[in-house]
């Protein structure tokens, strides 16, 4: 088999196998918006990484795609590779969101990477994981970022059980750190979530310095990190806005 002389322009100008690999491109990264890593058997870094990949790549698809579509007000209509304000799995989706959300939360959760007992004697380790830690584990800390990666995208499934309502990624990421630190049945029952699905997300960010008490009192660390979830919430609000 021998390719002909002129491939190269005949391969420039094939609008069809660009079309079809733009395309490709754009149902990629619609299908991984709508799955989650524990659906396809990934681990959750790679599928953020390939998501990731897939939403850069979409903009020069997306591109590629409208040549085939004449006039603007049916390019306009066109929805093909769009992102869709609902924001179920917006983390796990999004490589540059579970970044965030990673950075955020273990901020506040403090990373050790050697075993060791909280103060009422469980052994753990990383980012506070305690499931099945034995006293001589070690971790790097590219293990205990996916460790939490793994954690971050569990509670915001969990989340998005009960959190009906459209709301920005930044607002989402500090729901899932709150979501992280209270636990999602706590905060499925909670007034903020029903504000948030009755639309008032101002109201919904408002809510977040009262989850401030441990054993009936307030926690000034537990303070400071509402304040930082809050400010993350409404300056989500006032992007979005």
């Amino acid at each position: 088999m021998k390719l002909i002389s002129d491939w190269k322009v005949t391969l420039k100008k094939s609008w069809s196998i660009w079309l079809i690999l733009a395309g490709l491109v754009s149902l990629g990264g619609f299908f991984l918006a709508l799955v989650s890593p524990e659906m396809l058997g990934w681990d959750p870094v790679y599928f953020a990484m390939a998501s990731a990949l897939c939403q850069v790549l979409a903009i020069p698809a997306r591109l590629v795609l409208q040549k085939s579509i004449t006039g603007l007000a049916e390019f306009r209509r066109n929805q093909v590779g769009a992102i869709r304000r609902r924001t179920v799995g917006a983390i796990a989706g999004s490589g540059i969101a579970l970044t965030s959300a990673i950075g955020l939360i273990g901020q506040w959760e403090g990373l050790r990477t050697e075993a060791y007992r909280d103060v009422v004697g469980v052994w753990t380790v990383c980012y506070g994981e305690t499931k099945g830690v034995q006293p001589s584990d070690s971790y790097s800390k590219v293990e205990c970022d996916a460790m939490l990666a793994r954690e971050i995208i569990s509670y915001e499934a969990q989340l998005d059980r009960c959190l009906t309502h459209p709301v920005p990624v930044g607002m989402k990421i500090a729901l899932v750190s709150w979501t992280y630190n209270v636990g999602a049945g706590a905060a499925c029952k909670s007034t903020l979530v029903r504000k948030a699905n009755d639309g008032d997300l101002v109201g919904a960010c408002n809510e977040l310095p009262r989850w401030n008490r441990g054993g009936g009192r307030v926690i000034r660390g537990l303070s400071n990190r509402r304040g930082a979830e809050r400010a993350m919430c409404h300056q989500a609000l006032k992007e979005a806005a």
